[in-house]
């Protein structure tokens, strides 16, 4: 009998394009592929993390949706100059989805990354708050107020991993799952503004970076969520329309992938 191979699954960050990695999720778990080991950067660490101690998604899109009722304009802290955005108001958006879990009460061994501002150097989760890591994760430099934890000041995993493979490899991973939500078609978008310049620069830097990332992975599964990134602005970032829109997308090209991921494990 063929022994199974350990399957890792890493989730890349992205912001509104993270909606994209539940339903790569929803398919690989329909289709009973077992996840031994999951990785997420950014955004791609709190869907990570949901389902590493809940092995489900389905009930997550609800509970992000919630959080995003009032406006994600409740969030400003007005009295900050290290982030537009305030961790002690998010921290507690996040209490319902993580409350005081735990990296131990995980059911599937999960790594959360961030980067440590001080020396740009990685910095790997794999203890205790699971809430205070993704915080981290996700903190983007200038929109989020950074984490400060162990004499690090921590800011947004995408700096140094958007899309953290490797790390899998290293905790045992025999096959790595790659989902990447940064694609080229973004690149169609036409305004180019000040903003939007300043915007695509980072987006170009993002895509590139995780393309050669790509490259270490077993399975590259790539959404193509570009129209509702674009579509998508601040005040539709929580958007339920646009985040089904982008579930569906991750499950059909998780469903493209299927044969190859199975004939890999």
């Amino acid at each position: 009998m063929k022994k199974r191979k350990k399957v890792g699954l890493a989730l890349g960050s992205g912001g509104f394009r993270g909606f994209a990695h539940i339903g790569v999720l929803k398919v690989l778990r329909e289709n009973d592929i077992k996840i031994d080991y999951i990785s997420g950067s950014s955004i791609g660490s709190l869907i990570a993390a949901y389902y590493s101690l809940n092995k489900e998604v389905d009930t997550l899109l609800d509970k992000v949706n919630s959080l995003g009722k009032r406006n994600i304009f409740q969030f400003i802290d007005k009295s900050s100059y290290k982030g537009i955005l305030s961790q002690n108001k998010i921290s507690k958006h996040l209490e319902p989805i993580f409350g005081q879990a735990k990296f131990s009460d995980c059911k599937i061994p999960l790594q959360i990354v961030s980067t440590n501002l001080k020396n740009g150097e990685t910095m790997v989760f794999k203890s205790g708050s699971i809430k205070l890591a993704v915080q981290a994760s996700c903190a983007v430099p200038l929109i989020f107020n950074s984490i400060k934890h162990k004499n690090k000041i921590l800011v947004d995993g995408a700096l140094v991993e958007p899309l953290p493979i490797n790390i899998l490899k290293t905790a045992g991973a025999d096959v790595v799952i790659a989902s990447n939500i940064y694609h080229k078609h973004e690149f169609n978008d036409k305004r180019f503004n000040l903003a939007h310049i300043a915007l695509r620069s980072v987006r170009i830097l993002l895509y590139n970076y995780t393309q050669q990332k790509a490259k270490d992975a077993d399975i590259h599964i790539n959404p193509d969520v570009s129209k509702q990134v674009i579509e998508a602005g601040l005040k539709a970032v929580f958007s339920k329309k646009l985040a089904l829109e982008a579930i569906s997308i991750g499950e059909k090209h998780t469903k493209a992938n299927l044969k190859e991921i199975k004939k890999m494990i």
